[in-house]
């Protein structure tokens, strides 16, 4: 069975529980407390030497990294979520990538500088990192209703968490109101899950 180690708070945590929950795959979440060090374990160590969540294990395979991870169960599982030809998939692969990037640097870190500043890598610049984020997601979703494709992929569901998390980072989406339309639809999805679920 697939185990999902776990933090019901974290961001990556989230993005791969919402792909499980969609695709209705059967798992089990294995509680890691990172606020008392349990990702620093010698035994979790050994599943992922970066010391980060989340990691996924199916048998004798231990993925880290939450993007790997999608991919990974889209192929696996739903084939439509990553996209059904290279063109579709290369698509999907550049918003991961922003996901991973843009927003990492934005929405994740405000959050982040908020309720857990010594995790926050760039405070200096998350207001400005926010707001050219926003302003990217914006654009894209101004005149389509996902972000790589003309459905969901793990590009929507990789993006979803710091978006709709942004209120923790006291980020107003005020102004955007596309994206306030794709969060909507995000959670109308079969499956969603909400971060406390």
């Amino acid at each position: 069975m697939i185990t999902l180690y776990n933090m019901p708070l974290a961001l990556n945590c989230y993005k791969v529980r919402i792909l499980l929950s969609i695709l209705d795959i059967k798992h089990r979440l294995e509680p890691i407390d990172l606020l008392q060090n349990a990702h620093q374990t010698p035994e979790f160590l050994a599943l992922n030497p970066f010391g980060q969540l989340p990691v996924l294990t199916d048998g004798e395979l231990v993925l880290r990294d939450s993007q790997a991870i999608l991919i990974w169960l889209a192929r696996k599982y739903g084939d439509a979520w990553l996209g059904k030809n290279p063109d579709e998939e290369a698509e999907v692969n550049s918003w991961l990538s922003a996901a991973a990037y843009e927003l990492r640097l934005g929405p994740y870190d405000a959050r982040l500088a908020v309720h857990f500043p010594w995790l926050c890598v760039n405070a200096g610049a998350v207001e400005e990192n926010t707001a050219k984020a926003l302003k990217l997601f914006e654009g894209r979703l101004s005149n389509r209703e996902w972000l790589a494709l003309d459905r969901p992929t793990i590009a929507d569901v990789a993006s979803f968490p710091a978006i709709a998390q942004c209120g923790d980072g006291n980020v107003s989406l005020d102004g955007y109101e596309a994206i306030k339309a794709w969060l909507v639809r995000m959670r109308a999805l079969p499956g969603m899950v909400e971060i406390l679920d």
